[in-house]
């Protein structure tokens, strides 16, 4: 990631500034995942997502940026911050786009995840990625599956 570990922002959510270690981020996203009861696959699915959101930080906003993450009785939730705000909620691609080396980032990110959001608040945009929480372990020794498939 960077040169220091992720913090604890407190309320159960770690926070990160964006860095070009996308190996340690993925790693990091799957490992969150686990911990919130996402398969394997499904934890996959969405480090695959927050790497597309950090990358076109990278890309388009200069790198600067952080991601959030942290998970409710439902949900997994990753917020990825770029402080240039560029992106908008028009950019939320429903449809594949057209062919070309580049643009599917954003379509990725939709189909991989629960739900999807972009929004620009003082000139800061921000990607919410969602998944369902899978598996939900009560107490010590009760656990409870749900499939949001």
């Amino acid at each position: 990631m960077s040169t220091s570990l992720p913090d604890k922002a407190g309320d159960g959510i770690t926070a990160w500034p964006i860095s070009r270690d996308l190996m340690g981020l993925r790693d990091l996203v799957f490992r969150h995942g686990r911990r919130a009861g996402l398969s394997s696959e499904r934890g996959a699915d969405l480090a695959l997502a927050v790497n597309e959101a950090v990358t076109n930080v990278l890309d388009h906003a200069d790198g600067h940026g952080w991601v959030r993450i942290w998970a409710d009785d439902d949900f997994l939730t990753v917020d990825i911050a770029d402080f240039a705000g560029r992106l908008t909620s028009d950019a939320c691609l429903v449809e594949l786009p057209p062919e070309g080396p580049r643009g599917y980032g954003l379509w990725v990110m939709r189909r991989l995840c629960d739900e999807f959001a972009i929004t620009r608040h003082n000139g800061t945009s921000r990607v919410r990625l969602r998944m369902r929480r899978t598996l939900a372990v009560l107490g010590r020794d009760r656990i409870v599956t749900s499939r949001s498939e």
